[in-house]
């Protein structure tokens, strides 16, 4: 009779012994006293009603699993793998039932004693499940928790959790397996650790024909039961892989990345998959009979790592140090195919070389003609119109063939002009605090007489160019070193006007008998210019550029390439200040500040009648930027934070004269 009650307790948690009330939430307590069983068989079937308690509640899990649709691929290989577990423990029992049915002696002891394993087993894998849905853990965050339960000084525990990780790493294998060889990533439930960045502008990358990914294909299940791997191959290969992203338009989700699987190594999978986009998808604008990369054929590469990763779902634990072995193989291998195609076949430093004749001003004499005829209609523009900025595109299309260097600048149909003024009126008015005035004024207007001239609001402050990206160059220039490439243009540009502009001057008043304050002053800012002119384009931008060039060349990485042109822009932006705060707004005032002066001279009929008081104002202000700046940058170059640096400042300080007047150019 005990054994009886015994095996039915170990499948359904309860038996005849106890009391059935469906509606009491403690039907489960069994009778205090049984007449006909002895207290201690009584206590030990205590044991192995809780036993089966844990088995319905595993069971239970699973049909759940099983029956909702969108539990995603990791759990539901957690299910499969924890019901093969729960079918090894049903045919246990059937082999005690068939054992107490030929010999009637067998004690309940003997039943314990047979599932001891269960009993350590069945308790953690409750404890396991009620964990993951109480956190609703999902995808590749399950197999952090999974992983901490292998950590078990119980073999048969360790190795049981260990057989449910392998099962969740075939899932992770199988979706690693399609972004290193398709360029695609199957994740219909957001489960894995790659996902679609919606950030990304789609229209501006372009997006690629629809494909069907079956990651059945690449790695088989290794089931235990027989229908594994037909239910398996159903839910993962029913239905098609969303549309296939253009490049970069993947990103890392640092909440699905388990914490074994190293950041670096993610990174390398997002790397391989966007280049698997960039080889096998042309671009919307690209060229079909020039740009087309379709005919190579990269099968067997991706033959050899769908295999090596096979051969990782094969063993009963992820050996991480040959799953980094044969992804970083598979992105040096990549990376210099990349490299020859941007470098040998698209020309990445034709493209570079463009790029440097607009934006980083290489041409001086064009960008001197240019700003030349552009000088009034931008200094009097305030407010971008497509008729303006077409008009500043023709006198640019204009320059060029004045000055025969179309055949130079190849690509200047991908380079246009635009206007970009900030939204509110106030954005780009510098903030006055005391000894740092920021002082334009423009005399001898009817209208305008000492009234301020916010040079930063007109359109030389803010001229940008537009560059029209074309496939595969999209995968090289990001939108974030476009606008650092404009971020240096608009430094340039305005430099090399207010350079023109004091030489204008110069040139203005040299057959004329002027008041000595306005050569000093004007020699002053000149100077200053000149130097720091002569700093960016020659010591920083000339050198920066050959260096970057020649470690191109040298290189057979492509991920270094784009890493060498990102330094190339840091260090361009950190060598002209850009990044050092006060020193770039002393840099701007004193810019502002040349403007004023030379537009207030220009509008004044009889410069000899021109008030001293304004002219000392000016000095006062230049002098006040520059003892700032010289100050600033001297406590840079005492850290030798840039080697460049201490080039600029012997320049500036000609003689020690700034050093002898204590940062100034003296008084005015």
């Amino acid at each position: 009779m005990a054994l009886h009650e015994a095996l039915i307790a170990l499948q359904t948690g309860c038996s005849g012994l106890l009391t059935l009330k469906q509606d009491d939430p403690h039907f489960k307590r069994r009778l205090p006293t049984v007449t006909y069983v002895h207290q201690g068989e009584l206590e030990i079937l205590d044991r192995l009603t809780q036993i089966g308690q844990h088995y319905r509640t595993l069971d239970e899990f699973i049909q759940n699993i099983f029956k909702d649709k969108t539990s995603g691929l990791y759990i539901l290989s957690f299910a499969f793998e924890l019901r093969s577990i729960l079918q090894s423990y049903l045919q246990c029992l059937s082999q005690l039932e068939h054992e107490c049915l030929i010999d009637t002696s067998l004690t309940l002891s003997h039943l314990l004693i047979s599932l001891t394993d269960y009993t350590i087993l069945f308790p953690a894998l409750v404890s396991l499940i009620n964990k993951l849905q109480s956190n609703n853990y999902r995808g590749c965050q399950i197999l952090d928790v999974i992983r901490r339960s292998t950590l078990d000084g119980n073999t048969i525990l360790s190795s049981t959790m260990k057989q449910l990780l392998s099962a969740c790493h075939r899932i992770l294998i199988k979706q690693i397996t399609s972004i290193l060889t398709r360029g695609q990533v199957y994740d219909e439930y957001a489960e894995f650790f790659i996902g679609l960045n919606n950030s990304v502008n789609v229209e501006a990358m372009g997006l690629t024909t629809p494909s069907v990914s079956r990651m059945t294909s690449a790695i088989p299940s290794r089931s235990h039961s027989p229908d594994r791997d037909r239910q398996m191959t159903l839910q993962v290969a029913q239905k098609p892989s969303p549309t296939t992203p253009g490049y970069s338009q993947y990103q890392l989700i640092a909440d699905m990345l388990p914490s074994y699987v190293p950041l670096q190594l993610a990174d390398k999978i997002l790397f391989i998959g966007e280049s698997w986009l960039l080889l096998k998808t042309n671009d919307e604008d690209s060229d079909k009979n020039t740009l087309s990369i379709n005919p190579i054929d990269y099968d067997e590469q991706n033959n050899r790592v769908q295999q090596q990763l096979h051969a990782l779902t094969m063993s009963d634990e992820l050996n991480m140090f040959e799953l980094e072995r044969i992804i970083e193989r598979a992105r040096i291998e990549l990376s210099l195919t990349l490299r020859n195609l941007f470098v040998d076949r698209f020309h990445l430093c034709d493209e570079l070389e463009q790029i440097r004749g607009f934006y980083l001003i290489e041409r001086g004499e064009l960008y001197t003609l240019f700003v030349n005829r552009t000088s009034q209609l931008l200094l009097n523009t305030k407010k971008s119109t497509n008729a303006i900025e077409n008009d500043i595109n023709e006198v640019f299309k204009q320059c060029l063939n004045d000055l025969h260097l179309e055949p130079i600048l190849t690509n200047a149909d991908k380079f246009k002009f635009k206007l970009n003024f900030p939204v509110t009126e106030n954005s780009t008015q510098e903030a006055s605090n005391g000894r740092r005035r920021f002082l334009s004024r423009v005399q001898g207007t009817s209208e305008n007489v000492n009234s301020p001239f916010d040079f930063w609001a007109c359109g030389w402050a803010n001229l940008s160019i537009q560059y029209k990206l074309k496939y595969p160059m999209k995968a090289f220039f990001s939108e974030n070193c476009k606008q650092r490439y404009n971020d240096i243009f608009h430094l340039l540009i305005v430099l090399r006007y207010v350079q023109i502009e004091l030489n204008s001057l110069w040139l203005a008043l040299k057959n004329q008998d002027q008041n000595t304050l306005i050569w000093h002053l004007r020699n002053a800012m000149s100077f200053f210019i000149n130097n720091f002119q002569y700093y960016i384009q020659i010591d920083v931008l000339e050198y920066k550029y050959q260096q970057l060039i020649r470690s191109i060349l040298s290189s057979t990485d492509f991920q270094q390439i784009k890493h060498l042109h990102e330094l190339f822009l840091s260090d361009i932006q950190q060598h002209s200040f850009m990044l050092l705060g006060t020193a770039y707004d002393s840099i701007r005032n004193i810019l502002s500040i040349c403007v004023s002066f030379c537009l207030t001279l220009k509008q004044q009929e009889n410069n000899n009648n021109l008030d001293e008081n304004i002219l000392r104002q000016f000095g006062r202000d230049f002098n006040d930027e520059v003892k700032i700046l010289f100050g600033i940058l001297g406590m840079v170059q005492k850290h030798n934070a840039l080697p460049h640096l201490g080039v600029f400042l012997t320049r500036l300080d000609f003689n020690r004269f700034l050093t002898n007047n204590n940062g100034s150019f003296g008084e005015f």
